[in-house]
């Protein structure tokens, strides 16, 4: 159908032509790469393809979409549309469907042409064609229900232009019906290659993600690669590990050069040969630690007849020849392989269980030089000193707490509305309740009994105002760790202090990311009534982790001692939130420098996490309830629990508490 045959009878006489709304990008521009990848777009486009829903290892689908515009219409060019969501949330198309998609994510995956993907924030749109009319009637009765996922609501321009771009765009290239159906049920018949290591079987051809374990060796006419993908399979070569880094025993290969060994110990690895054109690629491009996806990697016994190999060669049937090695990123979490992440999940849990053997084989060492040093010398052993270090943090008898009335919900307390947040359905708690040791209700011997349990998760509403802070200076609410390939598992997290281990240094993958991380210690306010308090309100320490923090301050985290700018903003929302309690503070320091020595400059730590539990109520209150002059605000606090390994022998569950959901407004 020719472009434009639509125009006069879509438009009526008289009315302008609707042009591609505001912040909506054409798809040639993407193509033509004037879009970088990893930013956001919104798009409307029109379904030419559709590939239906395939599982992935999680708990998401991937579905493909392909979509053209007015801009390639002509030439023929489309561009795809990644779409990873469970299955029940997945827009039902068909050939020549509009789809009006928000806050879309661009990438560029291997070599392929720029492409577009979903993320949490993306919303996508579908239009039925068969129910869009022409203008100036509304294309909104042709608006399929959105699901869960899809919040944006279209506006009028953007009806208009679904209605406009229906009427006018070429459908040449559009398939028929029932060749639209058949494409998109093939799409199901793809066969998938991937497996694990574990699950290889001999005279079979896979595909892998896996890491390279040590650095590929060259021989005459072909490379030789060690991978693993921290899966361990029976029929592989075991390596074994040589001892402590002191150690300088051989590396058991004759075959090989004595390099570092970068991967697991074990049956965990596959001998990987590889010729030509992926031997010249591996060479180039492939160095130890790196992850790779291997395609068609054939898996038989090796010459002695003993253990599995992988060969790769070279794929002489394609038009063009292919390397079926490329290297794997970590910096987008919203592009990964989902194969990739749980590969990376299971490495990051090696290596700390790994590590953990090795302090424990370290601590063995040490204590079997003393006792043979005690022998030689005739002395008895003495076991060792063992006093428990965080003994001195503990708190004496129990706390007592004063009964404190609850504050009445119609009481005005001034809050300060420039703090909102989120609604849920909690009703408004004290810190005092807060408090209270949780308790689970439970039977024993056919007798209802409670048990005090060392915390729960639980979510509470509260109006507060804040007394202290920690660390002491702003400067310091930011501190930085390197970036690893660890960063894309959403269940990946940091130890508790600031700086790398030695460790780390093998996952490094870019510069060090600053994050916030802070701690508000709150208590209830004071009613606005002419009552004496009865005396000091208990108080409660709450962390605020990096993603709250940005929430609260509306700030990503820097470093603050070489950004002043930042800095300076960061002051200003704090004091939205907390008065002058950071002047009254700086005043104490002082008054307190002058009245003992003064600290060492470089002994202040670094915040490696908030106070636990909470902090006894002081007359004084630390920061001097009197001299702080600042409103109560609404926030929303959780309850959660962190397991403290260096409590005893098994460790122990503390209580904690964080900000959530709240934010500086003003």
């Amino acid at each position: 159908m020719p472009a434009g045959g639509f125009e006069k009878s879509a438009g009526g006489a008289g009315q302008p032509e609707p042009s591609l709304p505001p912040n909506y990008t054409e798809i040639k521009a993407l193509l033509d790469e004037n879009v970088s990848p990893g930013n956001f777009v919104n798009v409307i486009g029109v379904v030419k393809d559709c590939r239906l829903p395939i599982a992935t290892s999680g708990t998401d689908y991937k579905s493909t979409i392909t979509l053209y515009d007015l801009s390639t219409e002509d030439d023929g060019y489309d561009i795809n549309f990644v779409i990873f969501r469970p299955a029940a949330d997945m827009p039902q198309v068909t050939a020549g469907d509009i789809i009006v998609t928000t806050k879309a994510k661009v990438q560029r995956y291997r070599s392929n042409p720029m492409s577009l993907i979903t993320n949490r924030t993306t919303s996508i749109r579908v239009y039925t064609a068969s129910k869009i009319p022409k203008r100036p009637q509304s294309a909104k009765i042709a608006l399929a229900p959105a699901s869960k996922h899809d919040g944006h609501t279209p506006t009028a321009d953007e009806t208009a232009y679904v209605s406009h771009i229906h009427h006018k765009i070429n459908k040449y290239s559009l398939p028929e019906e029932h060749e639209f159906q058949a494409r998109a049920a093939q799409s199901l018949n793809i066969k998938q290659k991937f497996s694990l290591l574990k699950d290889v079987q001999e005279a079979k051809f896979y595909d892998l993600v896996v890491q390279v374990a040590r650095e590929p060796y060259a021989g005459l006419s072909m490379v030789t690669l060690y991978v693993s993908d921290y899966t361990e399979n029976p029929h592989f070569h075991p390596q074994v590990w040589q001892g402590l880094p002191e150690s300088t025993s051989a590396d058991g290969d004759a075959n090989l050069p004595n390099k570092e060994w970068v991967g697991p110990y074990g049956k965990m690895s596959l001998q990987v040969t590889c010729f030509e054109p992926h031997s010249t690629f591996i060479l180039s491009e492939v160095k130890a630690g790196d992850w790779v996806g291997l395609r068609n990697v054939q898996i038989r016994y090796g010459r002695d007849g003993q253990f599995l190999e992988g060969f790769m060669r070279e794929e002489r049937n394609l038009a063009n020849t292919r390397i079926n090695v490329h290297v794997l990123e970590t910096t987008n979490a919203d592009t990964i392989d989902p194969n990739f992440k749980e590969a990376l999940r299971r490495c990051r849990d090696y290596q700390k269980q790994k590590r953990k053997q090795i302090k424990e084989i370290e601590s063995a060492q040490v204590a079997g030089m003393k006792r043979k040093a005690s022998a030689s010398s005739g002395q008895e052993t003495r076991p060792p000193n063992t006093k428990d270090r965080h003994q001195t943090e503990s708190r004496a008898a129990g706390e007592q707490k004063e009964t404190q009335q609850a504050i009445n919900q119609e009481l005005r307390l001034g809050l300060n509305d420039h703090v909102t947040c989120e609604t849920h359905d909690a009703p408004y708690s004290t810190i005092e309740t807060i408090l209270e040791p949780p308790v689970h209700e439970t039977t024993l011997n056919n007798q209802p009994a409670s048990l005090t349990i060392p915390f729960m998760c639980a979510k509470y509403r509260a109006r507060v105002r804040v007394v202290d802070f920690f660390p002491l200076s702003l400067e310091d609410f930011a501190c930085s760790r390197k970036q690893t390939e660890y960063d894309v598992l959403s269940d990946n997290s940091e130890d508790s202090d600031c700086s790398s281990s030695d460790d780390d240094e093998d996952t490094a993958v870019g510069q060090r990311i600053w994050e916030w991380r802070f701690a508000l210690q709150l208590e209830d306010p004071a009613p606005q009534t002419n009552t004496k308090e009865p005396g000091p309100r208990p108080r409660l320490w709450v962390f605020v982790d990096n993603s709250e923090a940005q929430c609260l301050t509306g700030l990503d985290a820097a470093d603050l001692r070489r950004d002043p700018h930042t800095l300076n903003r960061l002051r200003q929302r704090m004091f939205t939130l907390w008065g002058n309690l950071e002047e009254h503070k700086v005043q104490v320091a002082e008054r307190k420098q002058k009245e003992q020595a003064a600290p060492k400059s470089g002994n202040q730590p670094r915040l490696a996490r908030p106070p636990l539990q909470s902090s006894p109520a002081k007359q004084d209150g630390g920061s001097g309830e009197e001299a702080v002059s600042n409103k109560p605000f609404t926030c929303c606090i959780r309850q959660y629990g962190i397991h403290e390994k260096e409590r005893g022998e098994e460790g122990e569950w503390v209580r904690c508490f964080g900000l959530f959901g709240t934010k500086i407004c003003g």
